[in-house]
């Protein structure tokens, strides 16, 4: 969210705070979300949007980097990845991986909400939002963003977040998970973002906020996402929509599998129930809790840091920056791919969502796929990510020993060029920008280790992507 936004928020009621985490064992009803009056229900039905799109790209991107922090299945015949957790037991290691597949589907699960934002704010006539916050502004997010392996503490703000109104857990459960997810960010409550989500549905029921006249039922078959084209069903929720009643099913839908206040209490099938039980079974549990090890001297991440980044090459003066500053060289570079990756994947998603019909809406919506992980699921976003921890994160000479990591940062700009042969060209100038780094990458590598396969498959989905481009950007 831009700064010129934070006066909004700021105007949200103090009742907001009846939504934080810090009385769970006592929850209270949603607090009151007071509209500015400066702006019409429709604008700040809008704004709520735009707040919600931010917020599920923001939670996607760190479930995905506590889940990448955890170990995954070696290849058959493969040597068990040199960076996994401390001393990790045997018997403990398929418990860590499903705890990795469980917390990937959930980050799935917050794709399919960010894709039914979109097409709710397509269905209001509203513009879309990729953008997702470095640093949030306090009153509707629910913690600062921060890339954090997979801790307790990171595990109890991702349950405080995603939990119901009433979570029918034990006050000493919500009791000590509160305690960690407020000192886990950094003193400050942490808010549950089904208030949000309960505002967005009482505009949506009340035609007297949010009229006939402002909804566009015929976009749900031009722009809007299909649940077919973007692999929804089952978990995956997306939602095209046709009339308001079809706009409250899926504000409900979405809230009873995450964010929202109609979660099942008791169900372990919702973002807060999965989180719980990985909670519950984190080894840093006081006693530990079968089959769990009988000791808590292991530690189930992989040794990757707390929001690694590649912001200047130069030593900076903000020790929290340089402490997690990416400087071994080839790290850095696979880095700086992944960033690259990572603005072509969101590219990839919002100019489908611009286009009509097929056979380019489909092509991009396919290279949104390959950029997450590849032709054979091991490569794209994936694939990089477990190059790197098996990088370390400093120069050599460092004594520090820990591992690099996807930095997942936003580049400058996430706005479309209006043109849409501009569109095309700025495809191209990724490609050409992602060939560069490959290139660099390529010249760094020991001889013995090419072709790197990761890289070979970068290349040649590039290559297919110039093929189609090429002829879309003459006027």
């Amino acid at each position: 969210m831009r700064h010129r936004q934070e006066r909004y928020l700021s105007l949200i009621g103090p009742d907001a705070d009846a939504a934080a985490v810090t009385d769970v064992g006592l929850a209270e009803p949603l607090g009151e979300v007071t509209k500015p009056d400066e702006l019409t229900w429709w604008d700040w039905t809008v704004f709520l949007l735009h707040t919600a799109a931010e917020i599920e790209h923001a939670l996607m991107v760190q479930y995905l980097y506590a889940a990448y922090s955890l170990p995954t299945v070696p290849r058959e015949g493969e040597a068990p990845f040199h960076f996994q957790g401390p001393n990790v037991p045997p018997n403990a290691q398929g418990i860590v991986r499903s705890w990795r597949s469980k917390i990937v589907g959930i980050a799935k699960e917050e794709m399919g909400h960010l894709i039914t934002v979109q097409n709710l704010l397509r269905f209001i006539g509203a513009a879309l939002n990729f953008e997702r916050e470095d640093f949030p502004f306090r009153t509707l997010y629910p913690f600062h963003f921060q890339l954090e392996p997979l801790t307790k503490d990171s595990l109890a703000k991702y349950v405080a977040a995603e939990m119901p109104e009433h979570p029918h857990r034990s006050d000493e459960l919500m009791g000590e998970i509160a305690e960690r997810a407020t000192g886990s960010a950094g003193g400050l409550d942490v808010n549950r973002v089904g208030l949000l989500y309960a505002e967005l549905g009482t505009i949506f029921r009340d035609s007297t906020k949010l009229s006939d006249n402002d909804l566009f039922p015929e976009t749900a078959e031009s722009f809007q996402a299909k649940e077919k084209e973007w692999h929804g069903g089952g978990p995956i929720i997306v939602r095209p929509l046709r009339s308001r009643h079809d706009a409250e099913e899926a504000l409900d839908e979405i809230g009873e599998q995450g964010e929202g206040p109609g979660q099942p209490a008791d169900d372990t099938t919702s973002h807060f129930g999965r989180f719980i039980q990985i909670y519950k079974g984190n080894p840093q549990a006081n006693p530990p809790i079968p089959p769990y090890p009988e000791t808590n001297d292991w530690i189930p991440f992989r040794p990757v840091p707390t929001n690694p980044n590649t912001l200047i090459p130069a030593p900076s003066s903000d020790d929290h920056l340089e402490d997690s500053r990416i400087t071994h060289r080839v790290s850095r570079l696979w880095a700086q791919l992944s960033n690259v990756r990572y603005r072509m994947l969101l590219l990839s998603i919002a100019h489908a969502l611009c286009l009509e019909g097929e056979p380019m809406r489909g092509n991009l919506r396919d290279w949104a796929f390959l950029e997450m992980h590849g032709e054979s699921f091991e490569g794209g976003l994936k694939g990089i990510s477990e190059k790197l921890v098996q990088l370390p994160l400093k120069a050599e000479g460092s004594p520090q020993e820990r591992a690099a990591a996807l930095p997942f940062e936003l580049p400058y700009t996430l706005a479309l060029p209006d043109r849409e042969p501009d569109r095309w060209r700025l495809h191209l100038a990724l490609i050409t920008s992602a060939r560069g780094l490959i290139e660099e990458i390529e010249k760094a590598l020991d001889p013995d280790d090419l072709p790197d396969a990761v890289l070979e498959e970068l290349k040649e989905i590039d290559l297919q992507k110039q093929r189609v481009i090429d002829p879309k950007t003459q006027p």
